[in-house]
């Protein structure tokens, strides 16, 4: 019988590369107000560069390891709760404006208030928490039989940013971020741990996420049943085959109801 169910958070519960692409078209939008320039090549030359940059990151292995993104790096707050994370915050700086001046460059613009102007203008707009439309009636409808997790990669200044912003935290009983306990998707700890908090076994719960090898995978190896939602940034992935497939998290009620 399943007793609780474990939400991944981004591109599951909240809306991630939809709102970073606004945010870029933003600034590439002022960059264009105030130069003559292709703001759709300036975004893809932005995030080139910026992919480039944070490869060479001097905390790249342990970025991996938690499942912080080049892109959450363009914003993300970082405290210095780990040696990782105090070179972030130091880092991030320069990361960032690295990151605009190259992509000015590369349409022979040089513009270091510009430059620092963006930085700042991406970190705002990037800073929405909008929740997938089906979101709010699914956790309604799941709140009184069941124990709601959360299993997130990333740093812990910005995913829980993140789930105070996008107002689910009511709902909530556990939350477990990779960045807070040194380890991350797809290793069964992280799993184990929201397991313990919500007093459930692994096999009495399922995992819902939209990324095979960190979700569905994760779910595999810690005994859990496993739910993909397809939102069109993650291929589906023949090694990791999930108990479910969906596009829409409602799906997922009446094969809960078939698990009884």
């Amino acid at each position: 019988m399943i007793r609780a169910v474990l939400f991944d958070l981004d591109e599951t519960l909240i809306l991630d590369h939809p709102v970073s692409l606004h945010a870029l078209q933003s600034c590439a939008f002022y960059a264009a107000s105030r130069y003559s320039l292709d703001w759709d090549r300036l975004i893809l030359d932005f995030s080139r560069h910026a992919k480039q940059l944070w490869e060479g990151s001097p905390t790249f292995e342990y970025t991996e390891r938690i499942g912080h993104s080049y892109g959450e790096g363009l914003w993300a707050r970082y405290a210095q709760t780990h040696p990782a994370l105090a070179r972030l915050q130091e880092w991030a700086p320069q990361y960032r404006a690295s990151a605009w001046s190259a992509a000015l460059a590369e349409q022979q613009i040089e513009d270091p208030a510009l430059t620092e102007a963006l930085v700042q203008r991406f970190i705002r707009e990037r800073q929405l928490y909008p929740r997938y439309p089906e979101v709010d009636s699914l956790l309604k409808t799941l709140a009184p039989g069941y124990k709601i997790g959360i299993v997130t990669n990333g740093v812990p200044e910005l995913q829980r940013d993140k789930l105070e912003g996008c107002g689910l935290m009511p709902y909530v009983e556990a939350v477990a971020v990779s960045g807070e306990l040194d380890l991350g998707k797809p290793e069964p700890g992280i799993f184990q741990s929201v397991c313990a908090a919500l007093g459930v076994e692994p096999a009495e719960c399922v995992m819902v996420g939209d990324n095979p090898e960190r979700d569905v995978a994760g779910a595999i190896r810690a005994g859990m049943k496993s739910v993909w939602v397809d939102r069109g940034f993650k291929p589906r992935d023949a090694r990791f085959q999930a108990d479910l497939e969906l596009r829409n998290l409602l799906e997922l009620l009446p094969w809960l109801e078939q698990q009884s």
